[in-house]
């Protein structure tokens, strides 16, 4: 294929990402038709499955290992798209059309010829957007029970940004290598080695190498694939993915704030969980969000659903709020998933409806999230509840918006890290002493030299480090007090394997923390 686009790509990566983040769920990506010689098929160009009519293309292909009692086990297309337009009917028709051939693939006759006894599945299909569904794609997806999953929210934002980061990178590699053709199988492949290096349920897969087609030196892509799994392993979405099965014809993509926090409650309180069920908001897009209600502290899974399920899940044509209220207990009464092969189940136990916004109030403005507009009674009668965290999150308040930096302005200033130290001293004071430590190092701090500075014990990990510079310096972007081209001032760093070796602070924020002299900067 020729150079793809960096979107295109960011779909493909988009893919592999979501396969390693379902791998704590149970979710074991198939690689060969080792795997299965009587349902796969190898391919020069990767895995095919075979169907009734025609053999199918799988690039993201797993095995859900979890017990199906009176049904056959599942297996999983994932397919993601990354881009800024929504998701059609094309797409989706295409996945029906792939499921419905595969899942007639079944002879007695055939299934003697193999060495192993037949094994047969139900295939199912799960397409993945950044940035939504057509209404078309969802009414066609609901009636062939084709699960959307919609990643536009907040919840999966660092998801999309970090994909969109590699892509350009590795595409950057490309052009500099005077490739004609991008090498999507052996970049493919380096990432899955790379996840399976950092301990996902992906096979070891074959090392990425430079062939005669003219691909990417192994060195690079080895380098590029361990910074790619370390970035989703410290981003906010590290903590993965949660298939989740409800009473419905779909499945959801829950991702939790910590994977930790919910294992907890569960040893806790049981496997059995009753759970309030909200949407939220966060500016023009928002996440729906479970809580538990004995403590709707404890934990939060996020998960986003496209407009036309939320209506055909909650609303009810031609009878009254109430009975539409009470409908939902019907309607969506459990979710069921897997934790390391142990059913857990999230029963739907709203809690008191809060009072009817005015009328003036209940239209949902524009197209906010996915299609917002076609369930404004959904979205009404499930507000949000925030979550009270120990650490809130830090929300940078413009006083004063003459004060907006200029559109033309570029890079860090000694104003823009003014702004950013002076948050950083009132909420993270670590972080802002490793950038001042790391600045004085021309840039560049250590592993060991983290651990002196922060006193942490041998054992602690440093996942999640660069979280709270990352996020002030999104909000304070967002709000107009930084320029949007500056790096993030507190960056990870591998010289090799999957683990941070050092952290690095950009050039020009080294040189605005000098000019700013002690008391702010160095």
């Amino acid at each position: 294929m020729a150079l793809v686009s960096a979107d295109a790509l960011a779909g493909y990566l988009l893919e592999e990402a979501i396969a390693f983040l379902l791998s704590s769920n149970g979710y074991r990506l198939l690689q060969d038709s080792d795997a299965d010689e009587q349902a796969l098929r190898q391919a020069g160009h990767g895995l095919l499955v075979r169907g009734r009519g025609a053999d199918h293309q799988a690039d993201v292909l797993g095995d859900l290992l979890m017990p199906t009692p009176f049904s056959l086990p599942v297996r999983l297309f994932v397919e993601a798209k990354n881009r800024k337009s929504k998701v059609g009917l094309t797409e989706v028709r295409n996945a029906h059309g792939v499921i419905d051939d595969v899942n007639q693939h079944y002879s007695t006759e055939l299934s003697r010829s193999y060495r192993h006894p037949l094994r047969r599945y139900q295939y199912r299909y799960a397409l993945f957007s950044a940035a939504g569904f057509k209404k078309e794609a969802q009414s066609y997806a609901l009636a062939q029970q084709i699960s959307l999953v919609d990643l536009s929210g907040p919840a999966f934002s660092p998801l999309i940004t970090s994909v969109e980061r590699a892509a350009r990178l590795i595409l950057a590699e490309a052009v500099s290598a005077d490739l004609t053709t991008f090498p999507v199988r052996q970049v493919r492949l380096a990432l899955r080695s790379a996840f399976s290096s950092a301990g996902a349920e992906v096979p070891a897969a074959e090392a990425p190498h430079q062939g005669t087609d003219g691909g990417l030196p192994g060195n690079i892509l080895a380098s590029w694939a361990a910074r790619m799994t370390a970035e989703l392993q410290d981003s906010a979405t590290g903590e993965g993915l949660i298939l989740g099965f409800p009473a419905a014809p779909f499945i959801l993509a829950m991702h939790p704030d910590s994977m930790e926090d919910f294992e907890a409650f569960i040893a806790t309180h049981g496997p059995n969980i009753d759970v309030d069920i909200r949407f939220g908001r966060e500016g023009v897009r928002g996440d729906w969000t479970i809580t538990p209600v004995a403590d709707p502290d404890a934990f939060r899974l996020s998960f986003g659903l496209p407009g036309a399920l939320e209506a055909w899940l909650l609303s009810v044509p031609g009878q009254d709020r109430r009975r539409a209220a009470e409908s939902r207990q019907l309607l969506l009464p459990t979710i069921s998933l897997f934790l390391e092969d142990r059913l857990i189940r999230l029963r739907y136990e709203p809690v008191q409806a809060p009072a009817w916004p005015p009328p003036d109030e209940e239209q949902v403005e524009g197209d906010a999230g996915t299609d917002a507009a076609d369930t404004s009674f959904l979205r009404r009668s499930l507000p949000a509840r925030p979550r009270q965290r120990e650490r809130p999150e830090v929300r940078i308040a413009v006083d004063n918006q003459a004060e907006r930096l200029p559109r033309g302005l570029r890079g860090w200033s000694a104003r823009s890290a003014e702004e950013l130290m002076t948050v950083l001293d009132d909420s993270y004071p670590l972080h802002a002493n490793l950038i001042r430590m790391a600045a004085l190092h021309q840039g560049r701090l250590e592993r060991a030299q983290v651990y002196d500075i922060a006193e942490f014990p041998p054992a602690r990990t440093l996942r999640g480090l660069t979280r709270p510079t990352n996020r002030i310096t999104a909000s304070l972007i967002e709000q107009g007090r930084l320029p949007e081209e500056v790096e993030y001032p507190l960056q990870t760093g591998y010289d090799h394997g999957v683990q941070a070796t050092h952290f690095t602070v950009p050039p020009d924020l080294v040189a605005a923390l000098r000019a700013l002299g002690p008391l702010h900067g160095i």
